[in-house]
């Protein structure tokens, strides 16, 4: 009896390391999805995404900072993938649906930095990583982080088996909360400057 609780443990914590490589590589898909995606819309889309960034840049340009409704944009931008996938894991379907929320996050950021590229060039690889550096650099890890927590507990409900996670599991999800809310604050201080910066470069 002893023997089959140590087997159960084992086996349930070397599948950890295999469902986040499965959310990484869905990760992976949907980044390699948006690149080819670009490259199947062409040149008109390309260019209209160009003049919407133009636009962009030259409010930027005049206020010098987004406004509240920006605010909230980009803080609804931030969470709604996390909270989706926190949400998720206490779904039954959420086996299935979580793999693919991951797979449409890294698909959305690759096609509009591949836009961004292909519409404006060289500064348009600025512009990008003005635009998504600092939102990628927090959002892909925190949503892996969060998209394992919420993976293990839809698969322990599917097993019919109770899942709350450890208290270290716990900490971290806070953390990754506040992350992203740090985040949203620093890129709502931060990326206009850095298009301005761009711009003053490239200009």
């Amino acid at each position: 009896m002893k023997l089959r609780k140590v087997f159960h443990r084992a086996q349930a914590s070397s599948s950890h390391p295999l469902r986040l490589l499965t959310l990484c590589a869905f990760f992976a898909v949907g980044i390699i999805a948006g690149q080819i995606m670009q490259y199947m819309v062409g040149v008109d889309g390309s260019t209209e995404l160009a003049t919407y960034l133009r636009g962009y840049a030259g409010m930027i340009t005049q206020q010098e900072a987004l406004a509240p409704s920006s605010a909230l944009q980009v803080v609804i931008i931030y969470f709604r993938g996390p909270l989706l996938l926190f949400l998720l894991g206490f779904c039954t379907f959420g086996a299935v649906a979580i793999p693919l929320v991951c797979a449409l996050q890294g698909f959305i950021l690759s096609f509009a930095v591949a836009c961004f590229s292909a519409s404006l060039g060289y500064e348009g690889v600025l512009l990008s990583l003005a635009a998504f550096g600092l939102r990628g650099a927090v959002t892909l890890p925190c949503s892996l982080i969060i998209g394992q927590w919420a993976f293990n507990k839809t698969i322990h409900r599917l097993r019919g088996e109770p899942f709350a996670g450890s208290a270290a599991q716990r900490r971290r999800l806070v953390v990754c909360f506040f992350v992203l809310a740090l985040g949203a604050v620093l890129e709502i201080i931060l990326v206009p400057q850095l298009f301005l910066l761009v711009l003053s470069r490239s200009s």
